[in-house]
């Protein structure tokens, strides 16, 4: 993700209409193909920080609205002990079994996702404006290997792309947390970090990180997202955050997972436990390389991504909506 920064640096012009559609292409060239490779990669590989390059995508090719300022204290988050997740992972995993919101394997269908996030202070920088807000939209394959999203020019973009494993996987009965953790973290023994990855996350960071993208995108079976909500407390190090905001204002509670660089929050409904959105902020600074031997250091404290899922409906093929 690092280098990441530094390509932007070097190859993007002047934020003006036409760079922001050049960037925008760029964007979209890089989530196809981030790196060069000798022979064509895999189909089903795995893009772990696909939503933040989508989040840099759509902060440069589209309009930024003005949003709720919510000011995040500084200083290490308030956590409650291993029971509280435990009993948070039951609560949430009870709200979505019972959550009106259903998914029906469906051939040739799409999950359609409208999210509110908090778009970039200033691209390339890693860190998310606090202060705006705007509107991403995204259609999911049903079997989690496509995503599309519109290219800024009113042109709709199909991807290959997927968290390594799919709905259907995760679907195959024994449906439980056990088997969501054995499956999810085959998926990240096999699937080799790339430069898009913090290199010193651990496998449980990656695990965590890979449910949060599967519950924010993809078509789960009620059954699947409860188990997955159970299997969120098997991991070590996970946390819950108390007074926990998304991208949309609303107050929530979070599991919590920090690792050596990055804290990672799942946010969820205080009331119902449904899930809202998503939280990442830098937990120590990392200086990286630029283009030309400078460098650039993210300080502790900055907020990486920040999100609120706004909709999420089965729509008969991508570019339509509920």
């Amino acid at each position: 993700m690092m280098d990441e920064f530094g390509r932007f640096l070097e190859a993007t012009p002047a934020i003006t209409g036409e760079a922001k559609a050049a960037a925008r292409t760029r964007l979209l060239e890089a989530i196809r193909e981030p790196v060069p490779l000798p022979a064509k990669p895999p189909a089903r590989r795995r893009g772990p920080r696909l939503a933040w390059r989508l989040a840099l995508a759509a902060s440069v090719a589209l309009a930024v609205g003005a949003g709720v300022i919510t000011v995040r204290g500084g200083g290490e988050p308030a956590t409650a002990p291993v029971a509280a997740v435990r009993e948070l992972g039951d609560k949430a995993a009870r709200s979505a079994e019972t959550d009106p919101y259903q998914i029906t394997p469906s051939p040739g269908r799409w999950l359609y996702v409208q999210q509110t996030i908090a778009p970039l202070r200033q691209e390339p920088e890693p860190e998310v404006d606090r202060d705006r807000r705007m509107t991403l939209e995204t259609w999911h394959s049903l079997d989690g290997k496509q995503v599309a999203l519109d290219d800024g020019r009113g042109r709709l973009v199909t991807e290959e792309y997927g968290p390594g494993v799919t709905a259907a996987d995760l679907a195959e009965a024994p449906v439980t947390p056990e088997e969501m953790i054995a499956r999810i973290g085959a998926s990240v023994d096999a699937t080799p970090a790339t430069e898009f990855d913090d290199p010193g996350a651990t496998r449980q960071e990656r695990i965590f990180r890979t449910i949060s993208q599967l519950l924010g995108e993809q078509p789960l079976t009620a059954d699947v997202r409860a188990a997955l909500f159970r299997a969120l407390p098997m991991i070590e190090g996970v946390a819950v955050k108390q007074d926990a905001v998304d991208a949309a204002g609303r107050h929530g509670v979070a599991f919590a997972c920090t690792g050596t660089w990055e804290r990672l929050e799942i946010i969820v409904s205080a009331q119902d436990h449904r899930f809202l959105g998503t939280y990442g902020e830098s937990v120590a600074d990392r200086t990286f390389d630029l283009p030309g031997g400078a460098t650039r250091t993210v300080k502790a404290g900055t907020p990486l991504v920040w999100s609120a899922r706004m909709t999420a409906e089965v729509v008969d093929k991508a570019g339509d909506r509920p």
